[in-house]
């Protein structure tokens, strides 16, 4: 605490009594971060397949969680040790969070490109935990090459797209 209010330039009773000490000031920065995840739009554009906007989810999913290597590692590593903290912010992890992917997958629904009756929270919550899976264990943890990372994106987009069917188009044919 004593080095954080240095570098923030603050008084140490400031910071205790504004956050209520350590686990306090963990709960505002996991809630800062989290929201500055939500908030932001998507890195890249609009893909045209269901496949391609999953794997460049991922991606760019990979990208974030590398450049904020440091706090991905100090939240998840929180989160496995102490139960109080882990049911805090047990509503960050609710499977919901990006409204961007959403409106990316409705977009395809309603281009007729993913079925109409497909589950988008079900279908992003996979694609969540594939991604944290991958990002953390496999690139944080694991120091897998990128070749691999690569190829297992490649291979769950692909996976999972063929299990979701595209709308068909109505013919009056039988």
């Amino acid at each position: 605490m004593r080095e954080i209010a240095e570098v923030a330039q603050a008084y140490l009773f400031l910071i205790s009594r504004y956050f209520g000490g350590k686990e306090g000031l963990l709960a505002a920065l996991t809630d800062a971060f989290v929201a500055s995840r939500r908030e932001g739009g998507l890195s890249y554009p609009p893909q045209n397949t269901l496949e391609d906007e999953i794997r460049c989810y991922l991606h760019a999913k990979l990208h974030d969680d590398l450049k904020d290597e440091e706090i991905v590692r100090l939240i998840i590593s929180r989160a496995a040790i102490d139960a109080a903290f882990r049911e805090g912010s047990a509503t960050h992890i609710d499977g919901k969070a990006d409204q961007n992917f959403r409106a990316r997958v409705r977009r395809l629904q309603d281009d007729g490109r993913v079925s109409a009756d497909v589950d988008v929270d079900l279908l992003f919550t996979a694609v969540v935990h594939v991604s944290f899976s991958v990002n953390f264990f496999g690139a944080m943890i694991g120091a897998r090459p990128r070749s691999e990372i690569e190829a297992l994106f490649h291979g769950f987009a692909k996976a999972l797209s063929e299990g979701v069917p595209v709308q068909q188009e109505k013919s009056g044919l039988p």
